[in-house]
């Protein structure tokens, strides 16, 4: 079945990740919680407080991250063969605009977690889908993380995960393909569409 679009996930696969999860939610002092997860769960002044945590690292990661290897390549590659590609992240608007600035990546559409349900929720792929007048079951999803694997899948969406190194996570098995090179997406479309 042929690809329609590519969807990526941001920190970790197109951008190095610069998070550590465990630094995060000690300062949070929220234990072994998703943190989207909780930060929905809670209201008022711990809402509040958790946003400030998250929002602090957020801004820190988004002025040190950089470029994994082939991203602007794979990204090239999508133009020239007249695909679009979104971004698809747990990370909010802000992160979004100041990574992408400083970076200089352009997607026909951004999804944050201010724009809705975040991933696993399959809105997010459902809402691009629509957008661009195709099903879920003809787009890409590429992250390097179970959110994104469950994401598409919840979906009905495509999945590749990108993994650096030779051990593969437990859930990776979940999904459709095993990259180890961003630009192994378009060797995905290439034969997918021929």
């Amino acid at each position: 079945m042929a690809i329609d679009g590519v969807i990526f996930d941001m920190d970790g696969t197109l951008t190095t990740m610069c998070f550590d999860f465990d630094k995060i939610k000690a300062e949070a002092n929220v234990g072994d919680v998703d943190l989207l997860d909780h930060l929905d769960a809670v209201r008022g002044a711990e809402q509040a407080r958790l946003m400030r945590i998250i929002v602090k690292y957020e801004k820190q990661a988004a002025a040190r991250t950089k470029l994994n290897r082939g991203a602007r390549t794979v990204l090239r590659g999508l133009r020239q063969r007249r695909l679009p590609a979104a971004l698809l992240t747990r990370n909010s608007r802000r992160s979004v605009d100041l990574v992408c600035g400083r970076l200089s990546l352009e997607f026909d559409i951004s999804f944050s977690r201010e724009d809705g349900p975040h991933k696993p929720s399959p809105e997010p792929i459902r809402r691009i889908a629509r957008c661009w007048g195709t099903k879920p079951g003809k787009l890409l999803m590429v992250g390097d993380y179970k959110w994104d694997v469950l994401c598409a899948r919840n979906a009905g969406a495509r999945s590749a995960v990108f993994v650096e190194g030779s051990v593969l996570p437990p859930w990776a098995k979940d999904a459709e393909f095993v990259i180890h090179r961003l630009t192994e997406v378009l060797q995905i479309v290439d034969k997918e569409t021929s």
